[in-house]
């Protein structure tokens, strides 16, 4: 069996969350202090960072707090036209067929480094530009500066040592307003060795605007608040409070992936297209009756087809945090390949894992799925979960993942040596095997014996489970799509789930290419397991029964394999629809001697 299907993600045009959810958002607006001609101190550069400017029509930082109106799901998949006897309405879906979708935006200030070039002549948008150029002028060249005059008309700046010669003059030009630089005297007669350690002009909006480019490290991993106020320190000689290295860093991040509001109004143009261009898709947009956002679901046509057509049915799924401004929670429904590498087939976005929004994304992902038999569902012990899979999926079986439930075992009896034992016993398949190891477990502790038998054998034990859950016995296929995300997992949902369709793309080319260029019929994985239990094979001793049935011996333990039926008593062939060293060993006889 392949461990990929044969398929790709298609590509698309690219398209580009704790108290969001049925709540108002906090809209960031410029404020301006200059409301007449006096003469305004340097006050009103210190707490800039928090009186944001608006960015190319972006609002960033500020006080009002209005609502994202989101529209409702009947706009989710394309213009839709309702009519009655009397009125006909059409819902448009904005940008649909032009918007041009991205992770990065080409046209901010992320892309590269700002320039801090001054001289006189020059113009500026506005006084704001100019007061951010010159303050980013001033960290480079290590001085301070003060506003002398500031009104709708001139700004007039000088060093913050008094009677120095450094000073700046710009006006607003005549029915206008672009400021142009008349006077500009770049020499101090002042020690600049008298700069502040905290640098006046080093504004959450400035630094975020010098880090922007360099947002992601080489190692792929986000800047951190930490690490802006080393290179703030090495390259400027200035120091940073955490809380400005902070309010820099999500600056930064809604210059290069924009700010969450409008994510979350794009989110209908971006399913749409995302379906239009990936055939075979599946998305759901829920909003509540005032229009705010409830949950997003996604789940790509290629993992839909692919998991249909030759993925094992069971499917781990998990919750995790979103670090982003709004919080939240993501959903996230995986299953393993053949090469026994993460096959991702749904993502969902929530407010938290509760009873409501776990039901809402299993419905999504029945939905997406269809009848699956024989499905296994792996998961944490988390009461929701367990819910919403016996209500949506009545005919499917619930396991939990063994490692949670000994890390549980762990915090509640403050004991290792059990976790282990009971772990052992999940994992073996051999019902002989398992009494054994639940004997020891009553032995060393009888409270955690009687805790995993009130969990249910069933759901953790795999000798018990009534499905099979082949090598599947965690959750961390699931764990590591959340490892992957944790980078991206702080970006704005519309671009979060750009993130996750690229990467999913890029996998599946990278996995087909490689399956197409295989030299044995069975994925690398399963080769490697194949040619250990093979070794094993050398010592085992094979009477053979009749045609199909034989007797394997190694060290005085016996075992009798059904090579027509693909049975051994070691349980292994059976439940993993893998062939043991037994099997392997008696196939190996019959061949030689046949």
């Amino acid at each position: 069996m392949c461990g990929v299907p044969p398929v790709a993600v298609d590509q698309v045009v690219e398209p580009q969350f704790g108290d969001v959810f049925g709540c108002q958002i906090e809209q960031y607006h410029e404020v301006d202090n200059e409301a007449n001609n006096e003469h305004v101190d340097d006050l009103e550069n210190v707490d800039e960072e928090r009186t944001q400017i608006q960015t190319q029509g972006r609002h960033v930082q500020g006080v009002s707090c209005t609502v994202p109106n989101m529209p409702g799901t009947s706009e989710v998949r394309h213009n839709i036209t309702v009519s009655d006897s009397d009125n006909t309405i059409t819902w448009v879906i904005p940008g649909a067929d032009s918007y041009s979708f991205g992770i990065g935006r080409s046209s901010t200030l992320a892309t590269q480094e700002p320039t801090c070039m001054i001289y006189k002549g020059q113009f500026f948008p506005s006084k704001k530009d100019l007061k951010r150029l010159v303050g980013l002028f001033s960290m480079r060249e290590n001085f301070e500066w003060k506003v002398k005059r500031s009104n709708k008309t001139t700004l007039h700046l000088v060093c913050i040592i008094d009677n120095c010669t450094w000073k700046l003059r710009a006006v607003r030009r005549d029915e206008g307003t672009y400021f142009q630089v008349r006077s500009f005297v770049n020499q101090h007669s002042c020690p600049l060795e008298e700069v502040h350690r905290r640098h006046r002009q080093a504004s959450a909006v400035i630094i975020g605007e010098v880090i922007a480019p360099r947002l992601q490290q080489h190692d792929g991993r986000l800047m951190r608040p930490k690490d802006i106020i080393a290179d703030m320190k090495t390259m400027y000689g200035i120091q940073v409070m955490y809380s400005k290295a902070h309010d820099a860093l999500q600056y930064a991040l809604s210059l290069t992936y924009g700010t969450h509001e409008e994510s979350f109004k794009l989110l209908p143009s971006f399913a749409y297209v995302l379906e239009q261009q990936n055939p075979g898709t599946i998305t759901d947009l829920q909003c509540a009756d005032d229009d705010t956002f409830l949950y997003f679901f996604m789940s790509l046509g290629s993992s839909i087809r692919g998991f249909r057509r030759c993925m094992r049915p069971v499917i781990a799924v998990d919750g995790t945090h979103l670090k982003g401004r709004f919080g939240g929670t993501m959903f996230v429904a995986t299953a393993q390949d053949g090469n026994e590498q993460v096959y991702p087939i749904a993502f969902g976005y929530g407010d938290s894992e509760n009873n409501l929004s776990w039901e809402w994304f299993l419905e999504c992902l029945r939905g997406a799925l269809g009848h699956i038999d024989d499905l296994v569902f792996i998961s944490d012990r988390h009461a929701s979960i367990e819910a919403g899979i016996s209500k949506v999926f009545p005919y499917a079986t619930h396991t939990i993942c063994c490692w949670h439930f000994g890390e549980n075992m762990k915090k509640r009896f403050h004991r290792k040596d059990v976790a282990d034992i009971m772990d052992s016993a999940a994992r073996t398949y051999s019902e002989f095997n398992y009494n054994r190891h639940m004997e020891e477990l009553h032995r060393l502790h009888k409270g955690a014996f009687e805790y995993a038998i009130a969990a249910g054998p069933h759901k953790w034990s795999r000798v018990h489970c009534p499905q099979r859950r082949y090598r599947l016995m965690t959750t961390n296929v699931a764990e590591c799509i959340n490892s992957c995300l944790k980078f991206a997992r702080q970006l704005p949902m519309m671009t979060l789930a750009e993130f996750i369709r690229n990467m999913l793309q890029k996998w599946f080319h990278d996995r087909h290419a490689a399956a197409r260029s295989m030299r044995h019929q069975l994925t690398d994985a399963a080769h490697l397991v194949i040619l250990k239990r093979v070794e094993k094979c050398n010592y085992m001793t094979v009477n053979p029964v009749d045609w199909n049935i034989f007797s394997v011996k190694l060290k005085g333990n016996q075992w009798t394999v059904n090579l027509h039926s693909k049975t051994c008593t070691c349980n292994k062939f059976q439940m993993d629809h893998f062939p043991c060293s037994h099997a392997l060993a008696a196939a190996r006889y019959m061949r030689c001697y046949s």
